[in-house]
């Protein structure tokens, strides 16, 4: 039976995106904002109905670190960084020490007081600890292994508290880098997989399900094929996908407009069947 789903964090409605710069102007009321931003979230979760996992929209998301570059002791959202090959940006985590969690972080509220999430028992993405720590900058005096692990504990302890995890992991770009991980995953217990970067047409065994974003016939349950592409604005219509394979996007639909975002979720349930 075929599975599909989308991945990452979603792109924001330009109603909501010009809710946001109304209220940082002061001319809306936070209350007005929560319940435009409330609307948003709903009806991405609405679109993705039929789909065999449906995916927290995560719109209250500045950007993959921004939760925990709040949050965490040791830790702070530093200069704007280009994201990979993109136009999108990111605050870059500046890491003064090894990191402490104090509080929870999901817990909390982003920069304009909305949740970081609404639905826990949806799949919520959070960031993977080695593409956290490659990202970010931190001083030669702190070992970038043992920071990698410290941001294990305290993803994975934030992850205890939902059903299903995506841990994005883009900079995970071959199959060496994810074995080298292997140990660090194994820690966690609960059920979800690795986003990653990988274009390899092969793959390991894993203690995890995880992406590759190629096509390959035949693959085993524990890999996850990321074949929509974010990265163009094309509609997919696949036409001979076999029937056992999951598929996904490959990276957030956060690269994306809402517009053409929307067109490939629509496509996706038009390939499950889903009306």
């Amino acid at each position: 039976m075929l599975k599909a789903f989308v991945s990452g964090i979603f792109p924001r409605q330009d109603e909501l995106i010009g809710a946001i710069n109304r209220f940082e102007k002061k001319r809306i009321s936070f209350e007005e904002l929560e319940k435009i931003f409330r609307r948003c979230e709903e009806e991405w979760l609405d679109l993705q109905k039929g789909l065999t996992i449906v995916s927290e929209p995560s719109l209250g998301w500045n950007d993959i670190f921004r939760p925990f570059t709040l949050n965490i002791k040791n830790l702070e959202a530093g200069p704007l960084t280009r994201y990979l090959e993109t136009n999108t940006f990111y605050r870059r985590p500046i890491f003064s020490d090894y990191p402490v969690k104090e509080n929870s972080v999901l817990e909390q509220k982003n920069e304009y007081g909305l949740p970081f999430y609404i639905r826990s028992d949806s799949k919520v993405i959070l960031p993977g600890p080695y593409t956290f720590v490659k990202s970010g900058e931190y001083p030669s005096n702190l070992d970038e292994r043992r920071l990698v692990e410290k941001m294990a504990e305290i993803v994975f302890d934030e992850a205890s508290n939902f059903n299903y995890i995506e841990f994005k992991e883009p900079l995970v770009q071959d199959l060496n880098i994810l074995k080298g991980l292997e140990d660090i995953y194994s820690t966690f217990s609960g059920n979800g997989y690795i986003s990653t970067g990988i274009r390899q047409k092969s793959y390991l065994d894993f203690s995890l399900p995880y992406t590759i974003n190629t096509y390959i016939e035949n693959p085993p349950e524990n890999i996850i094929l990321g074949i929509i592409d974010v990265f163009s604005t094309k509609i997919e219509d696949f036409q001979n996908i076999e029937d056992n394979v999951t598929i996904t996007t490959n990276e957030s639909l956060e690269f994306l407009p809402f517009r053409i975002a929307k067109e490939k979720v629509l496509a996706i349930r038009k390939l499950l069947g889903v009306k």
